[in-house]
Parts: C-alpha cells; sequence; structure tokens
C-alpha cells in the first residue's frame, strides 16, 4: 500500500513536469511570430512612378518625393492637402496663401523664401532647398525645366476643371506615398460639393469677375471657379468662341454692357493689383454709370473675395474655402 502511494505521487510529479514541459515549448514557438516586425507592409514600399504633368512632359520618380518647392499657390494647396510643408514658396501670392488662417498660418512664415519675381523664381534659392520636386504652373514657369535641368524635376500644372484639381492631387499623393491623404482629402472635398449641389436651389445668378483695372475678365463655367458654381448656382457665362479663349482657361474678357444683359443676383471680384495704392477693382468700377445699375450692386452682393484662394489657391481646400464662402452669400438661409 505504502509502495502504492509512492509510485501514484512519482506518477503525478512527472505528469505536472511534462505538461510544464509542454507548456513552456508552445510559449517559444509562438514568440517569434509575435515580435517578429517587418518594414514589408504596403504603406513602406514605394512603387516607382511615370507622371505625364499638363506640358505633356513625362516625368519619372525612383524614390519617394519628400520635399517639394512651390512657386505657384496650387503647391501649396496641394502639400497642405497631403499634410506635409513645402520645402521652400515663392512669395506675394504664394506666401500670401501659405499665411492665410486655413493653411498654415503664421507658421507659413517660416517656410524658405525663394526670390525673384512668380514669372521668374531664383534657381539657386531653389537649388539652396535641395528639393525632390518643384511644382509650377504651365504656360509661366515652363522655363524653370530647363534652368533646373539635372537637378530638380518640374511638374507643371494647369487644372482647369475641379475634376482636374482632384486628379491632380490624387497624382501628387502617389508622387509623395500620400496616397490616403489625398483620398481623404478628395473625398472631402467632394462630399462638400455633392451636399451642397443637393441643398442649394440654384435660382441665383453667380459671377466671379477678375481684373486689376475696370479692363476686367470674367470666370466662365469651364474656368476651375466656374466648375464648382455651377453646380450650385445658375451660371449662365460661357465661352461662345474659342478665340475668345485661345488657352482654353474658361476665361473671357468681358464688358459692362454684357453684364448688365445677364445682371447676375451676386457678384465674387477677385482684385489684381501690381503696384502700391491701387483700388480693389469693385472700388474702380463704382466710377463707371453703368456699374450702379446691376442687380448687384443695388443690393450690395457684390463681394471681394481673397483672390489668392479664389483666383490663385487652385487646389482642392481653396476650392472648398471657395465654395463654403459662395454658397453663404448666395443662400444666407440655408448656409
Amino acid at each position: 500500500m505504502k509502495h502504492t502511494k509512492i509510485l501514484l505521487l512519482i506518477s503525478m510529479l512527472l505528469t505536472v513536469i511534462l505538461l510544464a514541459a509542454c507548456s513552456s515549448s508552445t510559449t517559444n514557438q509562438s514568440e517569434p511570430a509575435s515580435i517578429l516586425v517587418t518594414d514589408e507592409s504596403p504603406e513602406a514600399i514605394f512603387e516607382p512612378q511615370q507622371m505625364i504633368d499638363a506640358s505633356g512632359e513625362q516625368l519619372e520618380f525612383q524614390s519617394k518625393v519628400e520635399k517639394v518647392a512651390c512657386v505657384v499657390s496650387l503647391c501649396v494647396d496641394i502639400v497642405a492637402e497631403l499634410g506635409m510643408e513645402p520645402a521652400a514658396i515663392g512669395e506675394s501670392g504664394v506666401r500670401t496663401i501659405a499665411t492665410a488662417e486655413e493653411f498654415y498660418g503664421e507658421h507659413g512664415t517660416t517656410f524658405p523664401s525663394i526670390g525673384g519675381s512668380f514669372f521668374e523664381p531664383n534657381l539657386e534659392d531653389i537649388i539652396t532647398v535641395k528639393p525632390d520636386l518643384v511644382i509650377g504652373l504651365l504656360g509661366v514657369h515652363d522655363s524653370l525645366r530647363e534652368g533646373l535641368a539635372g537637378a530638380v524635376p518640374v511638374y507643371l500644372a494647369q487644372p482647369k476643371t475641379y475634376t482636374d484639381s482632384v486628379k491632380l492631387l490624387e497624382d501628387i499623393g502617389k508622387l509623395t506615398g500620400r496616397t490616403e491623404e489625398a483620398k481623404a482629402a478628395a473625398e472631402k472635398f467632394l462630399r462638400k460639393l455633392d451636399e451642397a449641389k443637393q441643398k442649394a436651389p440654384k435660382d441665383k445668378k453667380a459671377l466671379i469677375m477678375y481684373g486689376s483695372d475696370v479692363n476686367f475678365s470674367i470666370v466662365t463655367d469651364s474656368g476651375l471657379g466656374g466648375s464648382v458654381l455651377k453646380e450650385v448656382s445658375n451660371y449662365p457665362f460661357k465661352v461662345n468662341d474659342p478665340s475668345e479663349d485661345p488657352y482654353g482657361e474658361g476665361s473671357i474678357q468681358y464688358s459692362l454692357e454684357k453684364l448688365l444683359e445677364e445682371n447676375p443676383d451676386v457678384i465674387f471680384v477677385e482684385s489684381y493689383s501690381y503696384s502700391p495704392g491701387t483700388k480693389a477693382l469693385s472700388e474702380q468700377m463704382q466710377e463707371l454709370p453703368l456699374w450702379s445699375k446691376l442687380k448687384a450692386v443695388q443690393e450690395q452682393n457684390v463681394i471681394e473675395v481673397r483672390s489668392p484662394i479664389w483666383g490663385d489657391g487652385r487646389g482642392t481646400r481653396s476650392l472648398g474655402i471657395l465654395l463654403d464662402e459662395a454658397l453663404e452669400a448666395l443662400y444666407p438661409d440655408l448656409f
């Protein structure tokens, strides 16, 4: 009986030891799988990209674009939407949009500067910051490609409608490895526009006009701002003769006589001043007798807008701001 108890105890001890050994073996086998870390996730891999810009130039990128130099406000809009900061920015309007509260605010004053003029940015300033890409405007910054050849690739852009702006954002998102940020920003803008289209009665006639003096031009429904406003308002301004808009930019010179025929309910004015002391365009127009006959003038619905955003921003963030401000002016009881 005594031996039986001893054998029983020995058997129980062996069982406990075997169970502990099995448990230890299982734990050791699972540990490597749980602590294995790899950089082979889709987000960590950059696929070489080929892009064709607005000039028809094919650009190739073997590595992710980390630093973008901006010589046009559109570029600032794009990098802001992607959650990045520009490596350097041009002055004047480009700096103005960067410091707008919807973009970088006061922090926008700290970005390195690209001297020279808007039409001729300083090449040395661009090269100094060692960007991976420069984004410029087609028809304005074409010569940068030759000046920066072998140093920095130049992407020339010229979105003509809001769908072009969305596509451009997505393309730069691919180059910077920020496809998710691009998708989120594009969806935010398109969702806002779709909701506005459903809600806006479109019973107000709107117009965007711009200029530095009384020889003004207007944005047609095939222009960037017009492509947005025609979705939420009565926007009858079109390019009827291709010779009026030879570059297909969706803008044409106009006259007060023709403007009086359409007689819009709300006029949005983009003033561009090239010399100190120049009056806003709407103030200059007040000096013309026909101006006072316009319905928008009589009902005090002539609105000076922020030209760097409405006219120069061109990206989805700027267009979203344009949409918000236009809806508030057109339908104050609904938006």
